[in-house]
Parts: C-alpha cells; sequence; structure tokens
C-alpha cells in the first residue's frame, strides 16, 4: 500500500503529451534480476562541525599516483550494477547546505592550502579525494555533485591528475556526465538556464506519470509497491532491472508539504512540449511524442540552435497558435512564475548560461505586453492541475549539524536495515521498516 505522500502525489494529473499522440515512455515488462551482495553505501558527512566557522581543513595529502590514477574515497563501491540512489533523483531536494561555510583543504605536512595546476585554493569535501582520475567516470562526477549540492564542476577539475599531460576541456567531462544521465533518463539538476533544453523536453516525455510524480527515474512497480533499479552493463546498456528496497515515497521525504512536484520548471518544460507538439501536427508532421523533432529550424526553440548556426538563427511568429515565438512563450511563463527558473539546485556563484541581454530584454517587453493583452484562450492544455507554488524560502542549516560531531547529513538518505533473510535495505526511513519486516 502506498503511503499517504505517495498516493497523494499520485492523484496530481499529469499531461505528458497532448491528445492524439503515440507516447515515447511505454515501458516492457522489466527484466528481473537477482539483487548480487553489494557493500552498502555510507551515508554523507560534511567531515567538520558546521558551527564552527571552519576555514581549513587538515589533510594526508599523498602524492598524486602514477599513470594519472585517483586516490580512494568513500563511494569506491560505485558501480554499473551498484548505483547509489541519488542519481535516480529528478528534482533535488530543498538545499539545508547552503549557508554551511566551506573549507579550504590543507596538506597536512606542510600546512599549505593545496592548489590546482592554476594556483586556485582547492574546497575541501568530505566525499571527494584530493586527487581525481582523468578517466573518472560521469556517473561518479554526477554522484559527487548530488551527495553535496554545494560542489561545482570545478571542485572535481580542481582535483584531476594531468600527470605531466594537458588537461582536457571541461566538456569532456561534462559529456561524460551527460551521456551517463541519458543512459538511466535523469536530467541534470543544475542545467543554470532559464530556457528549456531540448534534452530536458525529450526526457520528460521518456517518463512516466508516476516517475515525475515520485520524483525518480527508477521503474515504478505500483502492483508490489516498489521502486525497481536499472542494473547497468559497461557500455551502459540496461541489463535489467533490481528490487531498490526503496518506499515509493523515497524521493520526496525531503520535501516540505505540499510537496513541490511537479516543479514549476517541469510544468514549464511540459507546456513548451505540449505546444511543440502541437505545432508538429498543424504542420502535418505525425503524431509521435518527438515528431517536434522534426519542424524546421526556423520554427525550432531559437536557443535550442544558437550556437550550431553562430548566433544566426531566424526565428517564425506561431502564428497558428497564439502569434508569439517560442521564446515569448516561455518568457511569459517564466514573467508569470519566475521561480521555475531557479527551481533546479544552483551551484555556489554560478551564473545562468542563458540569459537575454538586458537591451533585448528591454527592447521585447513593451512588445510582449501587448502581445499578451491580445492573445487568444492558449489551444494547449495545462500540464498539470494543481497549482504551481512560488519557490520555498532559502532552507536554514539542519540543527542536527550544529554540533561538534554531527551525524550523517540527512539528504533523505538514512541508514539501512538488516531483514531476518539477511537482505540490507538501504536507506530506510523509520516510518517506514515496519514494511520490510
Amino acid at each position: 500500500m502506498a503511503s499517504q505522500r505517495a498516493q497523494a502525489q499520485l492523484n496530481k494529473r499529469l499531461v505528458i503529451d497532448i491528445a492524439g499522440t503515440t507516447p515515447a515512455n511505454v515501458q516492457a515488462p522489466p527484466t528481473l534480476l537477482n539483487r548480487p551482495a553489494q557493500p552498502p553505501f555510507p551515508a554523507y558527512r560534511l567531515g567538520y562541525n558546521a558551527a564552527a566557522n571552519v576555514t581549513r581543513v587538515n589533510q594526508i595529502i599523498p602524492p598524486p599516483p602514477a599513470d594519472r590514477q585517483g586516490l580512494p574515497h568513500p563511494y569506491d563501491m560505485l558501480a554499473e550494477d551498484n548505483l547509489h540512489p541519488a542519481l535516480f533523483q529528478i528534482e533535488p531536494f530543498p538545499n539545508t547546505l547552503a549557508n554551511v561555510q566551506i573549507p579550504l583543504l590543507v596538506n597536512q605536512q606542510t600546512g599549505q592550502v593545496e592548489t590546482n595546476s592554476t594556483g586556485r585554493a582547492i574546497r575541501y569535501f568530505w566525499h571527494m579525494p584530493r586527487w581525481v582520475a582523468i578517466d573518472v567516470s560521469g556517473m561518479l562526477m554526477e554522484l559527487w555533485l548530488r551527495l553535496d549540492p554545494r560542489v561545482e564542476m570545478r571542485d572535481i577539475l580542481d582535483r584531476i591528475n594531468t600527470g605531466n599531460r594537458a588537461m582536457p576541456g571541461p566538456n569532456v567531462f561534462n559529456m561524460r556526465r551527460n551521456r551517463f544521465r541519458l543512459s538511466i533518463n535523469v536530467p541534470s539538476q543544475n542545467t543554470g538556464r532559464q530556457m528549456p533544453s531540448a534534452v530536458e523536453v525529450e526526457m520528460l516525455g521518456l517518463l512516466t506519470s508516476q516517475q515525475i510524480l515520485l520524483n525518480t527515474s527508477m521503474l515504478v512497480d505500483l502492483h508490489n509497491n516498489r521502486l525497481l533499479q536499472p542494473v547497468l552493463a559497461n557500455d551502459r546498456s540496461t541489463l535489467g532491472y533490481v528490487d531498490a528496497h526503496l518506499p515509493i515515497d523515497h524521493f520526496l521525504l525531503a520535501f516540505p508539504m505540499s510537496i513541490p512536484i511537479p516543479s514549476n520548471r517541469q510544468l514549464i518544460t511540459l507546456q513548451l512540449r505540449h505546444r511543440l507538439q502541437t505545432l508538429a501536427m498543424l504542420r502535418g508532421l505525425g503524431n509521435g511524442a518527438h515528431a517536434y523533432q522534426t519542424l524546421p529550424i526556423n520554427e525550432q526553440p531559437g536557443w535550442w540552435n544558437e550556437r550550431r548556426q553562430g548566433g544566426n538563427v531566424r526565428v517564425d511568429r506561431i502564428v497558428d497558435i497564439d502569434n508569439l515565438t517560442h521564446e515569448e512563450f516561455v518568457q511569459g511563463l517564466l514573467a508569470q512564475y519566475p521561480a521555475g527558473a531557479q527551481q533546479s539546485a544552483r551551484r555556489t556563484g554560478q551564473r545562468s548560461r542563458r540569459q537575454m541581454p538586458a537591451q533585448r530584454q528591454q527592447r521585447q517587453q513593451p512588445q510582449q505586453q501587448q502581445q499578451q493583452q491580445q492573445q487568444r484562450a492558449p489551444a494547449i492544455q495545462p500540464a498539470a492541475n494543481n497549482v504551481i507554488a512560488p519557490a520555498p524560502a532559502p532552507m536554514p542549516i539542519d540543527p542536527r549539524l550544529l554540533v561538534a560531531n554531527p551525524v550523517p547529513v540527512p539528504v533523505g538518505l538514512t541508514r539501512e536495515i538488516r531483514t531476518p533473510d539477511g537482505a540490507i535495505h538501504a536507506y530506510v526511513e523509520d516510518v517506514h521498516q515496519a514494511l520490510y519486516r
């Protein structure tokens, strides 16, 4: 039986595709595998007292390993057949670490702050080693970023062991993360963009409404009240699924009531998806869920093709629907629901990569206001019947961290339990433990 939280979510109406569309998220019966014995993941820790104004953390720093390899770290057990649950979470929990100061990493032998190859100081994080292998996997980088929202890509790149060779560009590492996320149908939690990307619009169509509402890309098996976690091969193809041993509301537990899922950003992305699907049907491109991808470039969102076209993209007004460009349509939603752009977890100091120039914004504002007054009722139904809520206020530091020896950081993943059959069930909340007795 689903929990009250899960039931409240599943009672929401969420429309992924417009009427008459052949959906892309039809899932075949999963191939169930026996879960192999795996070491449990440790709970994430800060590694210092958050209340003590710690500015430096001393650590014994070994020399860089040979062959540009990395050092051991607390999550070495991560593997394609042993994926951490946090990797399958779609929308991030409220950030309880946002106001926790990040100390610098100090070499205990020399007393000097560790720096990268350009002299920038390296910040301390408990779960990251000083030296990271140059061929670090996308899934490991994604896990490091998700376990602590304060971590930025620069914290990983600063630790790369390049040996005597040149450092690859940041896109090399970002593409590894992108390819891994695509293999498990999870969007980025920190896009830094205002406008929904082509990948976001497509990926929401690959998930079921149950997955979106329960905030996970794991398969939802409501009949057996469980979540199924994929087991990947080395090429990131899916070999089958195992019982995740998690309550189906696991990825909702740290949200306040009422649960802000679907998020404003998801709803805006879905409305753009509906608009593009409607346009594809009007153009006779078929009723496939992704038929909009064959629209002429001038009828696709301009920001999707700016880099490919060198910034010279001609965009048409969609006269058939509302006489707005796609950008004006989304900007109208962002103006109405400004929290939509910030719903994803933003890294400290990160700037939006998708910002309209100030002069362009000022030039478009009067035009948009006039068009919004004139536009007729939208031809696209709302993505969900729940009201889009404003963004929650910044979360205070969790009081359980403000002690000399803080407990593991409560990011919604708590301790594991062992059932009489000897199986280990990771991160089960107290209220759900009776289900596993």
